[in-house]
């Protein structure tokens, strides 16, 4: 799970760096830009809460624990092609929400599931350390993804797509998680 929550963090990073490209390419405006983020936060928020209370129950009992791991990828490598093929303002603002209200509303539930699984230390331990630690190491290679990238010169354009292998290895990794005993009988 640590190593999950470390790739979908340092994806998140990649894709929120890429947007602010995205978006500072699309108006020179900084009062501009803040209102296209607003904005974005305002959708946010309403449609996770909406999903939190009527969905994600209905969404992890139907589709279940190993299909909402695997999709985070798949997510990731249509949110990427996005970028690194029509990298324009419509494709930050349906990316970003969806993914957001994805984290949110079913995948982060779906970890705290498996989560519940555990003993009651051994889920206190590995909470706190994989919410703090690892996540904060994914922000970190994350930005270190783009930081390598723009050393060796890679077109800003082009980190979205060098990603997708990662995006992929992510999808495998939600499957190994949901074949673990535990969170298979859940």
């Amino acid at each position: 799970i640590a190593t999950y929550v470390w790739i979908w963090t340092a994806l998140m990073t990649i894709q929120w760096i890429t947007a602010i490209n995205i978006v500072e390419d699309w108006s020179q405006n900084s009062e501009q830009r803040l209102r296209f983020f607003a904005t974005i936060e305002q959708v946010i928020s309403p449609l996770t809460l909406i999903v939190q209370l009527f969905f994600t129950n209905l969404i992890i009992k139907k589709i279940g624990i190993k299909n909402i791991l695997l999709s985070y990828g798949i997510l990731f490598c249509i949110a990427f092609m996005m970028y690194g093929l029509i990298p324009s303002i419509l494709s930050v603002g349906i990316v970003t929400v969806l993914l957001r209200v994805f984290e949110y509303g079913v995948n982060k539930p779906t970890r705290e599931t498996i989560f519940s699984t555990f003993e009651k230390n051994d889920r206190y331990k590995s909470t706190v350390f994989i919410d703090t630690f690892i996540s904060r190491f994914g922000d970190l290679s994350g930005s270190g993804f783009i930081a390598i990238g723009k050393l060796t010169s890679i077109a800003a354009n082009s980190f979205p797509l060098i990603a997708i292998p990662i995006a992929g290895f992510l999808s495998i990794l939600g499957i190994r998680i949901s074949k673990s005993t535990e969170s298979r009988d859940l």
